[in-house]
């Protein structure tokens, strides 16, 4: 019981859940990119799933994004993931 409650108070202090980089990417990015293999004119940021980037030109473009309010670092790294997952599975 004293495990469950640190850990809702740790939770508590960080924003609550961790989301994942999918919903992440569906909340901050989804309103300009595809990530489904084919472009769309209503997405004017284009598709990412064929778009190849070293994870660091990745992540800096990412940070360039007019995004409000701006995810931190670790929702950065799980956009990251969830797309670099999605180019390596659409090999």
């Amino acid at each position: 019981m004293l495990v469950a409650a640190a850990s809702a108070a740790l939770l508590a202090g960080c924003g609550g859940t961790t989301r994942s980089g999918r919903a992440l990417f569906a909340q901050d990015c989804d309103a300009c990119h595809t990530i489904s293999g084919a472009d769309s004119p209503s997405h004017q940021g284009g598709d990412l799933l064929r778009l190849r980037l070293p994870r660091p030109v990745l992540l800096q473009f990412m940070r360039e994004m007019p995004v409000h309010p701006r995810p931190d670092d670790a929702q950065l790294q799980r956009i990251a993931d969830y797309i670099l997952g999605a180019q390596r599975r659409a090999r």
